[in-house]
C-alpha cells in the first residue's frame, strides 16, 4: 500500500467514525511528500504529510490527520497573517501556533476512535488551573489563548523547551505557499465560505463531538467594524417616538372631512439621549484609528442628535468632557497604566442609555458589571467579563 493510499485510508476512517467531517474533508486536498524533518503540516489550503507521519499508530495518524484538516478549516493561517499585520514585530508565530495546536487538540481528545500522540499540548499546558475553572477551554478561541501564552512567558518557554510537542510549526504562511496569497476580498469571501462549511458540519454531526466542542473558534463572519459600532450605538440613541394627540395621524389627515374618528399621530420624545464615550489613553491605541473612532463617534452625534460624555482614562480618570456637537481638536491626555475601573465609576455617576470603551483590553476589570449597555471596541482579541466585544484593526486598517 502506497503512503497516499495509506493516507486516504485514515481521512475515510475519520468520515466513517464522524460523518459531519465529511464537509470539511471533502474540502482540504491531502498530499504526501518527502521531508524527513517535519511530520505533518498546512499551509491554509491544503495537508501535507511527511514519512515520520506514517511511523505513528493508525489511531495516531487519523487524530494528526483531522488536527491538521481542522487548521484549515478554522482558518489558522489566514487569521494568523491578519494577527501578524496588526502587531508587526511583536507578533510571536511560536505562540500562535501553540495556542492554535491546544485549541484542535482539545476537542481532539474528546473521541474514543482516535488518539493524539503522547506529548500533544492542551489548553492546561497554557492556562492556569484558575483561568480554566473561570472560562472552560472550549470557550476560548485561538486569538485569547495566544495572548494568554505571549504574556507568560515563563510558561511559554517551558512549552518551547520540550521540542516540537508533535505538531509544533505545523502552520506555514500563507504567503510562503506555491499559489498567490488572496486579497482581502477573497479572504473575506473564503472566510464566510469556510463557516458556512463548519456551521453544517457541526449540524450533522453527534452532540458532543469534536467539531461542536469547536463552536468558539469558528471564524467568525467578516463585517466591517465601523458599521457594527454604528449599528450598535444608533440602535440605542435614536430619538424614541409616542403617541401624540397634538397632531392627528397621517390616515386622518387623509380621510379629510369623511373622517369618523381621529387616531393620534406621533412625535419625538422630550429629552436628548445619551452616551457615554471612554478612551484609553495608556498610549497603546494608533493616532489613525484613533482618529477614525472620533470621527465615527461625530457622525453617529449628528446623525440622532445625542450627547456625548467622553472620559479619558489610563490608569485613572484624566479628563472628562461633555459634547453636545462634534467633538473638534481632540487631544488625548495620559499615558499610564490601563484600569477600567475608575472610567466606569465616572460613567455611573451620570444617566446614560449606553457606553463604550475604545481600548486594547489589558487592564483591571471591575466586578460587577454596569446598568447600561457596554461595547468594548478592542484592538485585541481578549476575554471580556461583561459587555459585548468587536474586534478593531489594531494599526488603524479597514
Amino acid at each position: 500500500m502506497t503512503t497516499q493510499e495509506m493516507l486516504s485510508r485514515n481521512l475515510r476512517r475519520a468520515v466513517s467514525k464522524d460523518v459531519g467531517l465529511a464537509g470539511i474533508l471533502l474540502y482540504v486536498p491531502a498530499v504526501t511528500v518527502t521531508d524527513r524533518g517535519r511530520i505533518a503540516w498546512t499551509d491554509g489550503r491544503r495537508m501535507y504529510f511527511a514519512e515520520r507521519y506514517f511511523e505513528y499508530k493508525p489511531e495516531e495518524q487519523v487524530a494528526i490527520a483531522i488536527h491538521e484538516a481542522l487548521h484549515v478549516a478554522l482558518r489558522h493561517v489566514q487569521r494568523g497573517d491578519a494577527l501578524a499585520n496588526r502587531e508587526g514585530s511583536a507578533f510571536d508565530g511560536r505562540c500562535w501556533n501553540i495556542a492554535c495546536d491546544a485549541v484542535i487538540n482539545h476537542s481532539i481528545r474528546a473521541c474514543h476512535w482516535c488518539a493524539l500522540p503522547s506529548g500533544a499540548l492542551y489548553p492546561e499546558d497554557c492556562l492556569a488551573s484558575e483561568q480554566l475553572k473561570q472560562w472552560p477551554a472550549e470557550l476560548w478561541t485561538a486569538e485569547e489563548l495566544y495572548a494568554e501564552v505571549k504574556r507568560d512567558e515563563k510558561r511559554r518557554d517551558e512549552i518551547l523547551s520540550n521540542g516540537d510537542r508533535i505538531l509544533g510549526g505545523d502552520l506555514d504562511s500563507a504567503g510562503e505557499a506555491s499559489f498567490p496569497a488572496p486579497g482581502v476580498h477573497e479572504q473575506s469571501l473564503e472566510q464566510g465560505i469556510w463557516r458556512q462549511r463548519l456551521l453544517r458540519a457541526q449540524a450533522g454531526s453527534a452532540p458532543a463531538s469534536l467539531l461542536r466542542r469547536l463552536a468558539a473558534d469558528v471564524p467568525k463572519s467578516v463585517v466591517r467594524w465601523e458599521a457594527v459600532l454604528r449599528n450598535f450605538l444608533t440602535a440605542r440613541l435614536m430619538p424614541l417616538t409616542e403617541a401624540s394627540w397634538n397632531r392627528p395621524s397621517r390616515r386622518t389627515l387623509a380621510l379629510g372631512k369623511d373622517a369618523v374618528w381621529m387616531e393620534p399621530g406621533t412625535d419625538r420624545r422630550r429629552g436628548v439621549r445619551r452616551a457615554g464615550v471612554v478612551i484609553d489613553t495608556s498610549g497603546s491605541i494608533g493616532d489613525k484609528l484613533l482618529h477614525t473612532f472620533i470621527s465615527e463617534i461625530n457622525s453617529l452625534m449628528t446623525r440622532t442628535g445625542c450627547e456625548v460624555l467622553l472620559v479619558d482614562c489610563d490608569a485613572r480618570v484624566q479628563q472628562v468632557s461633555m459634547h453636545r456637537k462634534p467633538i473638534q481638536g481632540y487631544v488625548a491626555r495620559g499615558g499610564g497604566g490601563t484600569d477600567f475601573r475608575p472610567a466606569l465609576e465616572a460613567l455611573r455617576r451620570v444617566p446614560l442609555d449606553v457606553a463604550v470603551y475604545f481600548t486594547d483590553l489589558e487592564g483591571a476589570f471591575p466586578e460587577k458589571k454596569p446598568a447600561f449597555p457596554l461595547l468594548w471596541a478592542a484592538t485585541q482579541d481578549l476575554a471580556v467579563p461583561f459587555g459585548r466585544k468587536l474586534l478593531l484593526p489594531a494599526k488603524g486598517g479597514l
